[in-house]
């Protein structure tokens, strides 16, 4: 179902939402996000209090929400199920997402500059770390059996694809989302290649 044709009602709480989190991003640039209150969000997207509340817990649970649906750019071009010859030997299926998310940052550079930042919330990279690490986890288990190794795989390339975006960042954008994504899944599939090295055939034939 496309946005027009979705109900008013639901239109209205699209729009409602954008302007709330539209003024995160706005005022978090503005002043840091440790700086941001409810009050500020409501009142520079408009709207009163309880409209925020019936939305929101409080600024983290939006904070959160946002980073959920940027997440979804990942998520969307694969839509089946991981297969074992999919990773890492046919890892093009992925990037198609990444250049998405990287795309994204791209659009909001100023606002991730400042949360991946001094002025930022230190849980943010965190969440991002985190989630990469449980995208990932899906279709490496596709191809290896969970060991201590792949774990430890998975940690650091989460590590490292939060890192990717603040050198990204950092250098004022200066590589492409394409370019960046390739750089990123070739590294991942690389490490995962020196991974799968370390750990005894029988393990990843079973």
């Amino acid at each position: 179902m496309t946005p027009n044709a979705l109900p008013a009602a639901d239109r209205r709480v699209q729009r409602t939402r954008k302007l709330i989190q539209d003024a995160l991003i706005e005022l978090t640039i503005q002043k840091g996000f440790a700086a941001v209150t409810v009050r500020d969000i409501t009142d520079y997207a408009g709207v009163n209090r309880a409209t925020f509340y019936r939305h929101y817990q409080d600024k983290f649970d939006l904070l959160d929400q946002y980073a959920q649906a940027v997440y979804q750019l990942l998520d969307e071009p694969t839509k089946a199920e991981p297969s074992k010859a999919s990773w890492p030997d046919d890892p093009q299926q992925s990037v198609a997402g990444v250049v998405k998310m990287f795309e994204h940052i791209r659009a909001y550079a100023k606002f991730y500059r400042v949360m991946l930042g001094e002025h930022g919330d230190p849980a943010f990279a965190g969440k991002i770390q985190r989630y990469i690490q449980q995208r990932m986890r899906q279709s490496v288990l596709a191809a290896v059996h969970e060991t201590p190794l792949v774990e430890l795989y998975l940690s650091y390339v989460s590590s490292g694809s939060v890192g990717l975006v603040r050198w990204w960042l950092d250098h004022d954008l200066s590589s492409s989302p394409s370019d960046l994504a390739a750089v990123a899944v070739r590294l991942s599939v690389a490490d995962m290649r020196a991974v799968l090295g370390q750990i005894a055939p029988s393990q990843t034939e079973r």
